[in-house]
């Protein structure tokens, strides 16, 4: 009775445990082992943090006096960005798990032996510096190994719901490690606390091991997976120099860590003057670490929101400075403890709250896969040389010229200047960026140019879901879900009531991120509206935001009589439980797929049977089912071309292996090509591997010229990498079609990389090209006009090769300004192009002068000549000998073709060479008998024959 009462009321209890996580946190089945999991990760790491930092602050002081902080600064900084280095090579050979596994160990073993070491005072003064060095090291490190590792976990959307609760970890575990500091150090003394912070991070280990395991080890799909981690080390360093945005941003946070490093100097010197006993000392850190978290918290909790939506972002980005400003000031004239913790708490409360808050606004317009690279470049290597820099100042300040800890003040205060100017030049870009993509879409769909320059972002964005055409506000939909605003609120439902269904759906689906006003009422009344895209976002929508009953509610339209509705219902909740199998389990989702496939051969009507098949396979491959892929490979190998198309588009969405080959395959069909090509891209940057196979089957020609089509559609450097490989093809459609996909990869993300050096190089290869071409061209045309009798089979061989050398040439000039376009604005390249294309002679000059203008001096002095050559109505030797082109000879001339790279020009030698009826170019016909290309072995032997 006692066991089934005990047993009765932990049930009750757990009931009520996960009825308040989903009320709160909107925590779901499938969710709570692994929120919880993270949650603790990060508390302990915290933990770990705030123990060993009080701890070896007060050790270092104790032992070096705090006039020896500065030279530890520039070590940090210096160790730091070594660390870096090693750490990205070790990322590109070890997989991210096992880096972060041996991390974490050996992190473990550290703080045991610095902690046997500084007890027994062995090699002290080296240790208690090393120990600095390190807990320097581990505190950005683990730190960002923690993000990383919660960002593969969790999808976007269940990052949303869930960072802020797994955020509270790290708040707790600052607030619990602090005190515990507090309270333990005079105890047990300073050296004994790494013990204690070894005993807690060790548990980090199994929880990372489940983790991993559970959700990344290969049961979900492992070309996700790969995707994400293969980004993980892409540089970011060219990312953040090609944008002003990205500079700016990287140097207010350097600014404000240089501060922060002054300020900590002030603050650790300060209290060490009235604070001489180390364990007091380290007790004093460890209560004050920890009382700057809960200011932070109640500042987030309370005055952040209010703060950034009444100032707006840029305002809200001097309420640190100005805070930093009136400590140092105090500190200045009064330097008292209050007064160093007054600057302290200014510094540790307002940057992790307001001030964070204003910084992840600023990166709104910044691409989300762009702010995952570059987040964690930004976190460990800006933050390293800043801390190097702020040491350097202080080694002046406090060891060179022997200044007052208070004339640190000054210091900064000056760097203050800095910062603000920063938060000037950022907030200019940060409206840049807005009125620049508002500007590219203004011309389309009738919609009027919305200039927010001039006043608040917000309220240009207002106007912008007020005023503008379906492709801004569709743009500025999708750009607001990152970090969606209550003053957006009320503009975004009323575009619930636009004619454009696509806008309607995508408003429903920015309001999703809206936690704090509900619109469950209305997305009720969605479910009825005639566009099925607005069904499924309502579905959504009620997913999120219904009270507890959402089983019920599902179930209930999964059932519905109208078939729109419940396939509406069924694509919502594939979507939401795409990697979630304890949901998914929740819902019965499988036995509903397996049910209605099963219904669907007994369907009668031929267009509801139509779009059913359609529904199904897409919800099959969106909700990561592999026990039904075997209804895609049907739908693959279907007669009806609807039904296939949506099966091609369900077989990328699946992201499976096994579709890869067949959709491979269908790029080369015209009907499924479009599909095909977008579907290989949703395998991400992966796929490319796969791709190189393709490449090294000469009998897949046709496919092979479809590759760049599917690399223009996957952002990432390895895609920009790629496609210049493919310009050394010896197709010259493929080079053609790669360079098209490197200009379409440039316009669609602007923040890839493309190495101007590598451009350089490609632009004078197609320079000598045209040079060889404009002087077999002139040959050419020479013999032509010579020949007696212009109408037998020669004469006619020869004008063919000249028509191509013709097409050789207007191509080259087309790659060149393709090239340019990689390098110089899109804009002004293509206007060039177009007026250098012109019919007008004058035209053609002014695109030249642009030209002039424009380009630097050595492709100026390269490029100008051949253009001013090429607009000439007739080739001369004495135009060709001004560009120091010599003409060569006949025999050499075929020579030259021949060994290019471009397989029509080859042919169209070999059959003109044939009409010589010359025995002299046997020797030059005989190697290209066995060529790879099986053409050009044809059109060698039959030249070969009518040689003899």
């Amino acid at each position: 009775m006692k066991n089934s009462q005990l047993i009765w009321n932990n049930e009750t209890i757990g009931k009520a445990i996960k009825y308040l996580l989903s009320r709160f946190f909107d925590l779901r089945e499938g969710e709570y082992k692994r929120a919880f999991l993270m949650q603790l990760n990060i508390f302990l790491i915290i933990s770990t943090l705030l123990i060993v930092k009080p701890a070896v602050n007060g050790l270092f002081i104790a032992k070096f006096g705090v006039e020896n902080l500065p030279l530890a600064f520039v070590l940090v900084a210096i160790s730091a960005s070594a660390l870096s280095i090693y750490y990205s090579r070790k990322l590109v050979k070890l997989t991210f798990y096992l880096l972060m596994r041996r991390t974490l160990l050996i992190s473990v073993i550290t703080l045991i032996v610095f902690g046997f070491l500084l007890t027994f005072n062995f090699l002290e003064g080296w240790v208690v510096y090393l120990f600095y060095l390190w807990v320097a090291l581990f505190a950005v490190l683990s730190a960002s190994q923690f993000w990383i590792l919660a960002n593969l976990v969790f999808n976007p959307r269940e990052a949303k719901r869930l960072f802020g609760f797994i955020g509270a970890g790290a708040i707790a575990g600052g607030i619990f490690g602090g005190y515990l500091t507090s309270l333990l150090a005079p105890v047990l003394g300073s050296e004994n606390l790494l013990f204690v912070s070894a005993f807690l991070l060790s548990f980090c280990l199994p929880i990372t091991r489940i983790v991993w395991h559970e959700n990344l080890s290969g049961k979900n799909n492992p070309f996700k997976n790969k995707n994400k981690l293969k980004e993980v080390v892409e540089s970011p360093f060219q990312l953040i120099r090609k944008s002003k945005h990205l500079t700016y941003l990287a140097g207010i946070i350097g600014v404000g860590v240089i501060v922060a490093k002054l300020v900590d100097y002030q603050f650790n010197a300060i209290a060490s003057l009235k604070i001489s006993d180390p364990d007091e000392l380290t007790a004093f850190f460890g209560f004050w670490f920890s009382n700057f978290n809960v200011f932070s918290l109640l500042i987030q909790l309370f005055l952040t929101r209010r703060v950034v939506g009444v100032f707006g972002v840029g305002t809200s980005l001097f309420f640190l400075p100005a805070g930093i400003f009136i400590g140092a000031a105090l500190v200045l004239f009064a330097p008292t403890l209050f007064a160093a913790i007054l600057i302290k708490m200014a510094d540790g409360s307002l940057k992790q709250s307001i001030n964070k808050s204003a910084v992840e606004l600023l990166a709104l317009p910044i691409p989300l896969s762009i702010k995952n690279k570059t987040k964690t470049f930004i976190d460990v290597f800006v933050d390293s040389v800043a801390t190097g820099i702020g040491g350097i100042i202080l080694i002046l300040i406090v060891n060179a010229f022997q200044l007052s800890t208070s004339f640190i003040s000054l210091i900064i205060l000056a760097i203050l200047g800095v910062w603000i100017f920063f938060a000037i030049k950022i907030r200019k870009e940060y409206i840049k960026s807005f009125h620049l993509k508002l500007k590219q879409t203004s011309h389309k769909k009738g919609g009027k140019k919305i200039n927010i320059a001039n006043e608040s972002v917000i309220r240009g964005l207002q106007n912008v879901l007020e005023n503008g055409n379906e492709d801004q506000i569709m743009w500025v939909l999708q750009k607001t879900k990152e970090k969606p605003n209550e003053k957006l609120f009320a503009p975004i439902f009323q575009l619930l009531k636009h004619t454009d269904s696509n806008i309607r759906a995508e408003a429903l689906r920015n309001l999703y991120f809206h936690q704090q006003k509900s619109v469950v009422d209305t997305a009720y009344q969605m479910i009825s509206d005639p566009a099925q895209e607005v069904k499924i976002s309502a579905f959504e929508y009620l997913l999120e935001h219904h009270p507890e009953n959402r089983v019920e509610l599902m179930q209930q339209f999964l059932l519905d009589d109208d078939y729109k509705i419940n396939a509406a219902a069924l694509l919502s909740l594939a979507g939401e439980m795409r990697d979630n199998p304890e949901l998914k389990k929740q819902y019965e989702l499988r036995r509903i797929v397996a049910e209605k496939v099963e219904a669907l051969k007994a369907e009668k009507d031929t267009e509801i049977k139509l779009f059913k098949t359609k529904a199904l396979l897409e919800v099959i491959g969106k909700g990561n089912m592999p026990g039904f892929y075997n209804f895609i490979q049907d739908g693959l190998n279907h007669n009806n071309e609807e039904i296939v198309n949506q099966a091609i588009k369900a077989a990328g969405l699946s992201m499976a292996p096994e579709f890869i080959d067949p959709l491979i395959q269908f790029v080369s069909k015209p009907q499924f090509s479009e599909n095909a090509t977008l579907a290989l891209a949703q395998y991400g940057v992966e796929i490319i591997t796969f791709l190189r196979s393709v490449l090294a089957d000469n009998t897949k020609i046709e496919i092979q010229r479809k590759i760049p089509g599917i690399v223009e559609n996957i952002e990432s450097q390895h895609s920009v990498l790629f496609l210049f490989e493919l310009m050394e093809s010896e197709d010259f459609q493929l080079r053609n079609k790669a360079l098209t996909s490197l200009g379409i990869l440039k316009i669609k993300f602007p923040f890839l990389y493309f190495d101007k050096k590598i451009v350089i190089q490609r632009i004078l290869e197609e320079v000598r090209v045209l040079q060889d071409t404009l002087s077999i061209l002139y040959l050419q045309t020479k013999l032509e006009q010579e020949t007696e009798n212009p109408a037998n089979d020669l004469s006619d061989a020869r004008k063919s090769l000249i028509d191509l050398l013709e097409r050789r040439l207007d191509g080259g000039l087309k790659r060149i300004f393709g090239l340019l376009g990689l390098k110089y604005p899109n804009e002004e390249i293509n206007s060039a192009y177009q007026s250098f294309q012109s019919n007008k002679a004058d035209i053609r000059i002014s695109s030249i002068e642009f030209l002039d203008n424009l380009l630097d001096t050595k492709l100026k002095r390269v490029l100008i000549p051949i253009l001013e050559t090429t607009i000439l109505e007739t080739l001369s030797d004495t135009a060709l000998k001004q560009l120091n082109i010599d003409i060569p000879g006949e025999k050499e001339c075929y020579n030259m073709l021949l060994e290019g790279n471009d397989i029509k020009i080859k042919l169209a030698v070999l059959y003109l060479v044939a009409q010589l009826k010359n025995p002299d170019y046997l020797p030059l016909i005989e190697r290209y008998r066995k060529n790879k290309n099986q053409k050009v072995r044809d059109f060698a032997e039959k030249a070969f024959l009518a040689l003899q």
